[in-house]
Protein backbone atom coordinates (compact mmCIF):
# COMPACT_ATOMS: atom_id res chain seq x y z
CA UNK A 1 0.00 0.00 0.00
CA UNK A 2 1.37 3.33 -0.39
CA UNK A 3 -0.18 6.61 -1.06
CA UNK A 4 2.45 7.30 -3.55
CA UNK A 5 4.03 10.61 -2.92
CA UNK A 6 5.61 12.42 -0.04
CA UNK A 7 3.45 15.52 -0.29
CA UNK A 8 0.38 13.39 -0.01
CA UNK A 9 1.65 11.65 3.12
CA UNK A 10 2.53 14.98 4.64
CA UNK A 11 -1.02 16.26 4.23
CA UNK A 12 -2.53 13.00 5.41
CA UNK A 13 -0.37 12.85 8.51
CA UNK A 14 -1.65 16.26 9.59
CA UNK A 15 -5.26 15.39 8.81
CA UNK A 16 -5.50 11.91 10.26
CA UNK A 17 -3.27 11.93 13.30
CA UNK A 18 -5.31 14.56 15.07
CA UNK A 19 -8.66 12.77 14.60
CA UNK A 20 -10.34 10.59 17.23
CA UNK A 21 -12.11 7.34 16.33
CA UNK A 22 -15.77 7.75 15.43
CA UNK A 23 -18.53 6.72 17.79
CA UNK A 24 -20.76 4.99 15.25
CA UNK A 25 -22.40 1.84 16.60
CA UNK A 26 -21.20 -1.43 15.10
CA UNK A 27 -23.46 -2.91 12.43
CA UNK A 28 -24.69 -6.45 12.96
CA UNK A 29 -23.00 -7.72 9.81
CA UNK A 30 -19.51 -7.02 11.17
CA UNK A 31 -17.78 -8.22 14.31
CA UNK A 32 -14.32 -6.96 15.20
CA UNK A 33 -11.63 -7.43 17.82
CA UNK A 34 -8.47 -5.62 18.92
CA UNK A 35 -5.46 -7.80 18.11
CA UNK A 36 -2.79 -5.51 19.60
CA UNK A 37 -2.51 -1.96 20.90
CA UNK A 38 0.05 0.53 22.11
CA UNK A 39 0.10 4.06 23.45
CA UNK A 40 2.32 6.73 22.00
CA UNK A 41 4.54 6.82 25.08
CA UNK A 42 8.16 7.22 23.96
CA UNK A 43 7.21 6.36 20.39
CA UNK A 44 5.27 3.14 21.12
CA UNK A 45 3.37 2.01 18.05
CA UNK A 46 1.73 -1.02 16.41
CA UNK A 47 1.39 -0.77 12.63
CA UNK A 48 1.92 -2.42 9.20
CA UNK A 49 -0.52 -5.34 9.59
CA UNK A 50 -1.08 -8.20 7.14
CA UNK A 51 -3.41 -11.21 7.10
CA UNK A 52 -3.71 -14.82 5.90
CA UNK A 53 -6.65 -17.14 6.55
CA UNK A 54 -6.69 -20.94 6.37
CA UNK A 55 -9.61 -22.76 4.71
CA UNK A 56 -10.98 -23.75 8.14
CA UNK A 57 -11.15 -20.08 9.20
CA UNK A 58 -7.99 -19.86 11.29
CA UNK A 59 -6.74 -16.28 10.85
CA UNK A 60 -3.09 -15.26 11.07
CA UNK A 61 -2.46 -11.54 11.65
CA UNK A 62 1.06 -10.09 11.59
CA UNK A 63 2.22 -6.60 12.48
CA UNK A 64 5.26 -4.54 13.45
CA UNK A 65 5.59 -3.14 16.98
CA UNK A 66 7.72 -0.42 18.51
CA UNK A 67 7.27 -1.19 22.20
CA UNK A 68 10.35 -1.47 24.42
CA UNK A 69 12.26 -2.46 21.31
CA UNK A 70 11.09 -3.36 17.83
CA UNK A 71 9.76 -6.77 16.73
CA UNK A 72 7.44 -8.53 14.29
CA UNK A 73 4.50 -10.27 15.97
CA UNK A 74 1.91 -12.86 14.88
CA UNK A 75 -1.51 -13.48 16.40
CA UNK A 76 -3.44 -16.70 15.69
CA UNK A 77 -7.24 -16.39 15.79
CA UNK A 78 -8.88 -19.85 15.88
CA UNK A 79 -12.00 -20.55 13.80
CA UNK A 80 -15.40 -20.06 15.39
CA UNK A 81 -18.27 -17.67 15.66
CA UNK A 82 -16.39 -15.27 17.95
CA UNK A 83 -13.01 -13.71 17.20
CA UNK A 84 -10.77 -14.79 20.08
CA UNK A 85 -7.08 -14.12 19.36
CA UNK A 86 -4.41 -16.10 21.17
CA UNK A 87 -1.43 -14.44 22.82
CA UNK A 88 0.91 -12.82 20.28
CA UNK A 89 3.99 -14.72 19.10
CA UNK A 90 7.29 -12.89 18.65
CA UNK A 91 8.35 -13.98 15.15
CA UNK A 92 11.45 -11.84 14.61
CA UNK A 93 13.07 -12.39 18.04
CA UNK A 94 15.55 -9.60 17.43
CA UNK A 95 16.27 -10.39 13.77
CA UNK A 96 15.95 -7.25 11.73
CA UNK A 97 18.13 -4.69 13.40
CA UNK A 98 16.69 -1.57 14.98
CA UNK A 99 13.53 -1.32 12.86
CA UNK A 100 11.92 -4.55 11.64
CA UNK A 101 9.06 -3.32 9.45
CA UNK A 102 6.63 -4.18 6.64
CA UNK A 103 5.70 -7.77 7.52
CA UNK A 104 3.80 -9.90 5.01
CA UNK A 105 2.28 -13.34 5.67
CA UNK A 106 1.28 -16.17 3.33
CA UNK A 107 -0.17 -19.66 3.74
CA UNK A 108 -0.06 -22.53 1.27
CA UNK A 109 -0.08 -26.32 1.51
CA UNK A 110 -0.19 -25.99 5.28
CA UNK A 111 3.01 -23.90 5.38
CA UNK A 112 2.84 -20.46 6.99
CA UNK A 113 5.57 -17.91 6.26
CA UNK A 114 6.18 -14.40 7.59
CA UNK A 115 8.61 -12.08 5.79
CA UNK A 116 9.77 -8.62 6.82
CA UNK A 117 12.32 -5.89 6.20
CA UNK A 118 15.01 -5.40 8.83
CA UNK A 119 16.63 -1.98 9.13
CA UNK A 120 19.62 -0.72 11.07
CA UNK A 121 22.17 2.04 10.62
CA UNK A 122 23.81 0.12 7.76
CA UNK A 123 20.73 -0.40 5.56
CA UNK A 124 18.08 -3.07 5.14
CA UNK A 125 17.82 -6.82 4.66
CA UNK A 126 14.99 -9.31 4.10
CA UNK A 127 14.13 -11.87 6.78
CA UNK A 128 11.67 -14.79 6.79
CA UNK A 129 10.41 -17.48 9.15
CA UNK A 130 8.18 -20.43 8.28
CA UNK A 131 6.08 -22.99 10.16
CA UNK A 132 4.38 -26.20 9.08
CA UNK A 133 2.14 -26.49 12.15
CA UNK A 134 0.31 -23.20 12.37
CA UNK A 135 3.08 -21.32 14.23
CA UNK A 136 3.21 -23.75 17.14
CA UNK A 137 6.83 -24.41 16.13
CA UNK A 138 9.13 -22.87 13.50
CA UNK A 139 11.23 -24.62 10.86
CA UNK A 140 14.22 -22.46 11.79
CA UNK A 141 15.33 -19.27 13.43
CA UNK A 142 14.68 -16.17 11.29
CA UNK A 143 16.47 -16.57 7.95
CA UNK A 144 18.15 -13.70 6.11
CA UNK A 145 17.07 -14.27 2.51
CA UNK A 146 19.81 -12.16 0.93
CA UNK A 147 23.12 -11.06 2.40
CA UNK A 148 24.03 -7.79 0.68
CA UNK A 149 25.83 -4.59 1.55
CA UNK A 150 23.13 -2.42 -0.04
CA UNK A 151 19.55 -1.62 0.93
CA UNK A 152 17.13 -4.52 0.50
CA UNK A 153 13.40 -3.92 0.48
CA UNK A 154 13.16 -0.14 0.61
CA UNK A 155 12.24 2.10 -2.32
CA UNK A 156 13.18 5.73 -2.84
CA UNK A 157 9.96 7.45 -3.91
CA UNK A 158 8.12 8.66 -0.80
CA UNK A 159 10.25 6.44 1.47
CA UNK A 160 7.35 4.39 2.87
CA UNK A 161 8.27 1.35 4.90
CA UNK A 162 5.38 -0.91 4.04
CA UNK A 163 4.58 -2.71 0.81
CA UNK A 164 8.15 -3.30 -0.32
CA UNK A 165 8.38 -7.07 0.21
CA UNK A 166 5.88 -9.88 -0.39
CA UNK A 167 5.73 -13.66 0.11
CA UNK A 168 3.74 -16.46 -1.52
CA UNK A 169 3.50 -20.17 -0.66
CA UNK A 170 2.06 -22.58 -3.21
CA UNK A 171 0.19 -25.85 -2.64
CA UNK A 172 3.49 -27.79 -2.73
CA UNK A 173 4.90 -25.58 0.08
CA UNK A 174 7.36 -23.82 -2.21
CA UNK A 175 8.04 -20.35 -0.81
CA UNK A 176 8.53 -17.34 -3.10
CA UNK A 177 9.78 -13.93 -1.89
CA UNK A 178 10.02 -10.70 -3.90
CA UNK A 179 11.47 -7.34 -2.95
CA UNK A 180 13.61 -4.45 -4.23
CA UNK A 181 17.39 -4.52 -4.18
CA UNK A 182 19.58 -1.40 -4.35
CA UNK A 183 16.37 0.64 -4.82
CA UNK A 184 16.41 -0.09 -8.56
CA UNK A 185 16.02 -3.87 -9.00
CA UNK A 186 12.92 -6.04 -8.73
CA UNK A 187 14.21 -9.38 -7.47
CA UNK A 188 12.90 -12.73 -6.21
CA UNK A 189 14.04 -15.88 -4.44
CA UNK A 190 12.48 -19.27 -3.64
CA UNK A 191 12.76 -22.14 -1.17
CA UNK A 192 11.36 -25.67 -1.09
CA UNK A 193 12.09 -26.33 2.57
CA UNK A 194 11.26 -22.93 4.10
CA UNK A 195 14.79 -22.65 5.51
CA UNK A 196 17.25 -22.25 2.64
CA UNK A 197 16.68 -19.82 -0.22
CA UNK A 198 18.09 -19.58 -3.72
CA UNK A 199 20.32 -16.63 -4.65
CA UNK A 200 18.00 -13.83 -5.67
CA UNK A 201 17.39 -13.28 -9.37
CA UNK A 202 16.73 -9.91 -10.99
CA UNK A 203 13.48 -9.54 -12.94
CA UNK A 204 13.89 -5.86 -13.74
CA UNK A 205 16.50 -3.14 -13.32
CA UNK A 206 15.51 0.44 -14.06
CA UNK A 207 16.42 4.07 -13.51
CA UNK A 208 12.77 4.76 -12.61
CA UNK A 209 11.06 4.11 -9.27
CA UNK A 210 9.87 0.63 -8.26
CA UNK A 211 7.18 0.12 -5.60
CA UNK A 212 4.84 -2.46 -4.02
CA UNK A 213 5.61 -5.92 -5.47
CA UNK A 214 2.77 -8.44 -5.02
CA UNK A 215 2.57 -12.18 -5.76
CA UNK A 216 -0.53 -13.78 -7.25
CA UNK A 217 -1.28 -17.23 -8.66
CA UNK A 218 -3.83 -18.06 -11.33
CA UNK A 219 -6.04 -21.16 -11.36
CA UNK A 220 -3.70 -22.83 -13.89
CA UNK A 221 -0.72 -22.40 -11.56
CA UNK A 222 0.83 -19.45 -13.41
CA UNK A 223 2.65 -17.22 -10.94
CA UNK A 224 2.52 -13.44 -11.32
CA UNK A 225 4.49 -10.57 -9.76
CA UNK A 226 2.66 -7.24 -10.06
CA UNK A 227 4.37 -3.98 -9.12
CA UNK A 228 4.31 -0.21 -9.58
CA UNK A 229 6.70 1.51 -11.97
CA UNK A 230 6.82 5.27 -11.35
CA UNK A 231 8.41 7.67 -13.82
CA UNK A 232 8.14 10.52 -11.30
CA UNK A 233 6.03 11.74 -8.38
CA UNK A 234 2.97 12.20 -10.59
CA UNK A 235 3.10 9.40 -13.14
CA UNK A 236 3.03 5.68 -12.38
CA UNK A 237 1.32 2.52 -13.65
CA UNK A 238 1.00 -1.14 -12.75
CA UNK A 239 3.03 -3.81 -14.54
CA UNK A 240 3.67 -7.51 -14.07
CA UNK A 241 5.88 -10.49 -14.87
CA UNK A 242 4.60 -14.06 -15.03
CA UNK A 243 6.07 -17.57 -14.98
CA UNK A 244 4.45 -20.93 -15.74
CA UNK A 245 7.43 -23.02 -14.63
CA UNK A 246 8.20 -21.91 -11.08
CA UNK A 247 10.55 -19.13 -12.13
CA UNK A 248 12.71 -21.00 -14.66
CA UNK A 249 11.49 -18.60 -17.34
CA UNK A 250 9.57 -15.32 -17.11
CA UNK A 251 7.42 -13.25 -19.47
CA UNK A 252 7.28 -9.49 -19.04
CA UNK A 253 7.19 -6.71 -18.18
CA UNK A 254 3.55 -6.30 -19.24
CA UNK A 255 1.58 -3.11 -18.57
CA UNK A 256 -1.78 -3.29 -16.75
CA UNK A 257 -2.92 0.31 -16.22
CA UNK A 258 -2.54 3.34 -18.47
CA UNK A 259 -4.21 6.04 -16.40
CA UNK A 260 -3.09 9.70 -16.49
CA UNK A 261 -2.42 9.79 -12.74
CA UNK A 262 -0.35 7.80 -10.26
CA UNK A 263 -1.59 4.18 -10.21
CA UNK A 264 -0.08 2.31 -7.28
CA UNK A 265 -0.27 -0.54 -4.74
CA UNK A 266 -1.67 -3.37 -6.91
CA UNK A 267 -3.29 -6.56 -5.62
CA UNK A 268 -4.87 -9.35 -7.67
CA UNK A 269 -7.69 -11.89 -7.48
CA UNK A 270 -8.83 -14.53 -9.98
CA UNK A 271 -12.25 -15.84 -11.02
CA UNK A 272 -11.54 -18.60 -13.54
CA UNK A 273 -9.31 -17.00 -16.21
CA UNK A 274 -10.36 -13.43 -15.37
CA UNK A 275 -7.84 -11.32 -13.44
CA UNK A 276 -9.03 -8.51 -11.19
CA UNK A 277 -6.37 -5.89 -10.44
CA UNK A 278 -7.13 -3.28 -7.78
CA UNK A 279 -4.92 -0.29 -7.08
CA UNK A 280 -5.28 3.26 -5.90
CA UNK A 281 -4.93 6.18 -8.26
CA UNK A 282 -4.58 9.92 -7.87
CA UNK A 283 -4.50 12.71 -10.40
CA UNK A 284 -4.41 15.78 -8.13
CA UNK A 285 -2.26 17.08 -5.27
CA UNK A 286 -4.95 16.68 -2.59
CA UNK A 287 -5.42 13.94 0.00
CA UNK A 288 -8.96 13.11 -1.05
CA UNK A 289 -8.11 12.72 -4.73
CA UNK A 290 -7.04 9.06 -4.49
CA UNK A 291 -9.65 6.46 -5.45
CA UNK A 292 -9.80 2.67 -5.67
CA UNK A 293 -9.53 1.52 -9.27
CA UNK A 294 -10.38 -1.84 -10.86
CA UNK A 295 -8.69 -3.07 -14.05
CA UNK A 296 -9.90 -6.41 -15.46
CA UNK A 297 -8.28 -8.86 -17.85
CA UNK A 298 -10.73 -11.42 -19.29
CA UNK A 299 -7.99 -13.55 -20.84
CA UNK A 300 -5.38 -14.25 -18.18
CA UNK A 301 -3.46 -11.00 -18.58
CA UNK A 302 -3.08 -10.79 -22.37
CA UNK A 303 -5.41 -7.79 -22.65
CA UNK A 304 -6.78 -5.35 -20.05
CA UNK A 305 -10.00 -3.35 -20.01
CA UNK A 306 -9.89 0.37 -19.11
CA UNK A 307 -9.69 1.08 -15.37
CA UNK A 308 -12.86 2.07 -13.51
CA UNK A 309 -13.41 3.61 -10.06
CA UNK A 310 -15.09 1.23 -7.59
CA UNK A 311 -14.69 3.35 -4.42
CA UNK A 312 -13.92 6.99 -3.72
CA UNK A 313 -11.36 8.48 -1.32
CA UNK A 314 -9.32 5.38 -0.60
CA UNK A 315 -5.82 3.93 -0.77
CA UNK A 316 -3.89 0.67 -0.21
CA UNK A 317 -6.56 -1.75 -1.49
CA UNK A 318 -6.62 -5.48 -0.86
CA UNK A 319 -8.76 -7.95 -2.83
CA UNK A 320 -9.91 -11.52 -2.20
CA UNK A 321 -12.49 -13.93 -3.63
CA UNK A 322 -14.34 -17.00 -2.37
CA UNK A 323 -14.75 -18.22 -5.95
CA UNK A 324 -18.07 -16.43 -6.34
CA UNK A 325 -17.91 -12.95 -4.77
CA UNK A 326 -15.17 -10.31 -4.85
CA UNK A 327 -14.16 -8.42 -1.69
CA UNK A 328 -12.04 -5.24 -1.55
CA UNK A 329 -10.90 -3.48 1.62
CA UNK A 330 -8.99 -0.21 1.67
CA UNK A 331 -7.78 2.64 3.85
CA UNK A 332 -9.99 5.71 4.00
CA UNK A 333 -7.88 8.81 3.52
CA UNK A 334 -9.95 11.77 4.63
CA UNK A 335 -11.48 12.86 7.95
CA UNK A 336 -13.01 10.34 10.36
CA UNK A 337 -14.07 7.85 7.70
CA UNK A 338 -14.09 4.16 8.51
CA UNK A 339 -12.00 1.41 6.95
CA UNK A 340 -13.48 1.02 3.48
CA UNK A 341 -15.09 -2.17 2.17
CA UNK A 342 -16.87 -2.99 -1.08
CA UNK A 343 -17.99 -6.32 -2.52
CA UNK A 344 -19.39 -7.60 -5.80
CA UNK A 345 -21.66 -10.56 -6.55
CA UNK A 346 -21.60 -10.14 -10.35
CA UNK A 347 -17.95 -10.40 -11.31
CA UNK A 348 -17.11 -6.78 -10.61
CA UNK A 349 -19.81 -5.12 -12.73
CA UNK A 350 -21.48 -3.55 -9.68
CA UNK A 351 -20.22 -3.00 -6.13
CA UNK A 352 -21.91 -2.78 -2.71
CA UNK A 353 -20.23 -0.52 -0.13
CA UNK A 354 -20.36 -1.41 3.58
CA UNK A 355 -17.50 0.25 5.48
CA UNK A 356 -16.51 -1.33 8.81
CA UNK A 357 -18.15 0.60 11.67
CA UNK A 358 -15.99 2.23 14.35
CA UNK A 359 -12.87 1.31 12.39
CA UNK A 360 -11.22 4.65 11.68
CA UNK A 361 -9.20 6.56 11.26
CA UNK A 362 -6.50 4.75 9.37
CA UNK A 363 -3.37 6.61 10.26
CA UNK A 364 -0.05 7.78 8.89
CA UNK A 365 3.11 8.47 10.86
CA UNK A 366 5.75 10.79 9.52
CA UNK A 367 9.32 10.44 10.70
CA UNK A 368 8.52 8.75 14.00
CA UNK A 369 11.80 6.83 13.82
CA UNK A 370 13.73 4.87 11.27
CA UNK A 371 14.42 5.40 7.59
CA UNK A 372 11.01 6.34 6.24
CA UNK A 373 7.27 6.78 6.50
CA UNK A 374 4.79 4.37 8.09
CA UNK A 375 1.26 3.85 6.88
CA UNK A 376 -1.73 1.73 7.73
CA UNK A 377 -2.51 -0.98 5.19
CA UNK A 378 -5.72 -2.99 4.89
CA UNK A 379 -5.60 -6.76 4.20
CA UNK A 380 -8.54 -8.94 3.10
CA UNK A 381 -8.86 -12.76 3.07
CA UNK A 382 -11.63 -15.37 2.91
CA UNK A 383 -12.12 -18.90 4.26
CA UNK A 384 -13.82 -21.97 2.75
CA UNK A 385 -17.09 -21.19 4.53
CA UNK A 386 -17.52 -17.83 2.79
CA UNK A 387 -16.45 -15.65 5.71
CA UNK A 388 -14.47 -12.54 4.81
CA UNK A 389 -11.81 -11.12 7.16
CA UNK A 390 -10.26 -7.65 7.20
CA UNK A 391 -7.14 -6.57 9.15
CA UNK A 392 -5.95 -2.98 9.50
CA UNK A 393 -4.24 -0.48 11.80
CA UNK A 394 -5.99 2.51 13.33
CA UNK A 395 -4.90 5.29 15.66
CA UNK A 396 -4.74 8.97 16.53
CA UNK A 397 -2.50 11.24 18.51
CA UNK A 398 -5.55 12.72 20.21
CA UNK A 399 -6.46 9.37 21.73
CA UNK A 400 -2.79 8.55 22.26
CA UNK A 401 -3.18 5.01 20.99
CA UNK A 402 -2.61 2.72 18.01
CA UNK A 403 -4.33 -0.61 17.42
CA UNK A 404 -4.22 -3.63 15.11
CA UNK A 405 -7.79 -4.67 14.31
CA UNK A 406 -9.46 -7.75 12.80
CA UNK A 407 -13.05 -7.82 11.54
CA UNK A 408 -15.18 -10.63 10.12
CA UNK A 409 -18.50 -10.98 8.32
CA UNK A 410 -20.37 -13.55 6.24
CA UNK A 411 -20.30 -13.06 2.50
CA UNK A 412 -21.23 -9.99 0.49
Amino acid sequence: MSLRVLWKWSVLGVVLLGVAWGGQAQQAAWQSVVIAEAGFRSGDLVYNSDLAVAPDGTAYVVWAALQDGAEIFLSVVPPGEALQPRDPINVSEGAGGDWPVAPAVALGGGRLCVVWEGWDDFGGDIFIRCSDDGARTWLSDPVKVAETETASGQHELGSEWDGNVDVFVDAQKTVYVTWFEEFSKLVWSKSTDGRTFSPFQVLLETFDYLRWPQWAQGPDGTLYVAYTLALNDNNADVYFFKTADGGATWEGPIQVTSNPGFSDAPEWAFLNNTIYNVNDDTEQAAPNSADIMLTVSPDGGRTWNPSVVIAKDGAFPSIATDGKNLYVGFSSIVGEEQTGFVCSTDGGRTWIRDDIPNSGPNFVFLGLRGPGIDASEVAVAVDAQGNVYVAWARGSRELGQSQIMLAKRKGC
